[in-house]
């Protein structure tokens, strides 16, 4: 009986750990194309002085 509660407490954690690092991960692809899209905007609105 308690294993039982130890499995399903561990794959509980599991999940909720598995959550948070697929979050962090799409959070740094989000990151990453809007750093993509500001350097394009820049490179496309860039004010050539000379």
């Amino acid at each position: 009986m308690m294993m039982e509660y130890i499995s399903l407490v561990g794959f509980i954690l599991t999940i909720f750990i598995a959550g948070i690092a697929v979050g962090k991960l799409v959070e740094k692809i989000e990151r990453f194309l809007c750093r993509k899209e500001d350097e394009e905007h820049n490179n496309t609105n860039k004010n050539d002085r000379r």
